[in-house]
């Protein structure tokens, strides 16, 4: 089964991109910035709201390794420049899936093997799956993880 992915506004996956995102320049309210990984050049406006946000660099203390334009904004951590990110954001997506038990997202599916829960079940579930399986391509490892967890009683939805 698939579905849309919810960004849950964590910040996790740009608290390394600053080694990539380089500000070359600043033309007017605008910075002139390229994105080493694509070589793709970009002009970053702040989004409507955000000048002020943007100046604010007391994230950078505990996480200097992030992309510039990332703030945190009361306890979400938001891109300020959301409307105009590089083509490489836009494409991105941090969170594969997620399983669910009786309704409820009991764990996200993280990069290609990776799964964040709370629930010891499932994540001991998880390691045996990753053993036997974790070496398929995207496709088998799909099924062979929806077969078992839903033979489990979970629910897996993937995205995309």
């Amino acid at each position: 089964m698939d579905s849309e992915f919810a960004c849950t506004l964590c910040g996790r996956c740009c608290n390394g991109f600053g080694r990539y995102i380089k500000i070359n320049q600043m033309i007017g309210g605008a910075y002139g910035c390229s994105l080493t990984l694509t070589k793709e050049a970009f002009m970053a406006v702040p989004d409507p709201g955000r000048s002020l946000l943007l100046s604010d660099k007391s994230y950078f203390l505990e996480h200097p390794d992030a992309c510039p334009f990332l703030r945190k904004d009361g306890e979400d951590t938001i891109c300020t420049i959301y409307q105009s990110r590089p083509r490489f954001c836009r494409d991105y997506i941090c969170c594969t899936g997620k399983v669910m038990k009786n309704g409820v997202v009991c764990g996200e599916m993280k990069g290609r093997r990776d799964l964040r829960t709370d629930d010891q079940t499932l994540k001991d579930r998880w390691a045996e799956l990753a053993d036997m399986f974790g070496g398929l391509g995207d496709p088998a490892w799909r099924q062979e993880v929806s077969e078992r967890l839903c033979g489990d009683g979970y629910e897996v939805i993937f995205y995309g």
